[in-house]
């Protein structure tokens, strides 16, 4: 199977210049937990919910639903994650894993073969995936025929 099968197409980014409160109210209003960084012309950093987490203090004494504060002048250039890793939208879900799993990350940008991007992949897509195959009763391994 295809990575261009499961991939979420077309890419919401954000600026670096931005802030992270930005980041994360463009994260929760589209449901994202992770946000490809754009300098205008090319994708050059990601932000996760977990750089999210590490730009937020903890605010002692607030009410509960005010406790977290996002710092509101932290930049998104300053928690991205970079290099960004990319992969062909012809590449098998299976390679794509095993580049994850190396990796150790949980998202790639996926282009085209004109080195264009046009979607992204994240471990969520792959979990997806995997339940779609358990709901069919069939062997996820078997499928993806991992060659270990």
């Amino acid at each position: 199977m295809l990575i261009k099968k499961i991939m979420l197409p077309g890419i919401k980014t954000i600026s670096p210049e931005a802030t992270m409160q930005e980041a994360h109210e463009t994260m929760v209003k589209n449901g994202f937990r992770h946000l490809p960084v754009s300098d205008g012309k090319s994708i050059i950093g990601i932000i996760s919910d977990r750089d999210v987490l590490r730009a937020t203090t903890v605010v002692a004494g607030a009410q509960k639903s005010e406790r977290n504060h996002i710092y509101p002048h932290k930049l998104v250039s300053e928690y991205m994650s970079s290099p960004v890793y990319k992969m062909k939208c012809t590449d098998e879900v299976k390679d794509v894993v095993r580049e994850m799993l190396e990796r150790k990350v949980s998202c790639f940008v996926i282009e085209d073969e004109q080195q264009k991007d046009v979607g992204i992949v994240t471990t969520d897509d792959l979990l997806i995936l995997l339940m779609d195959f358990l709901d069919q009763k069939k062997s996820f391994l078997d499928v993806l025929r991992f060659n270990r």
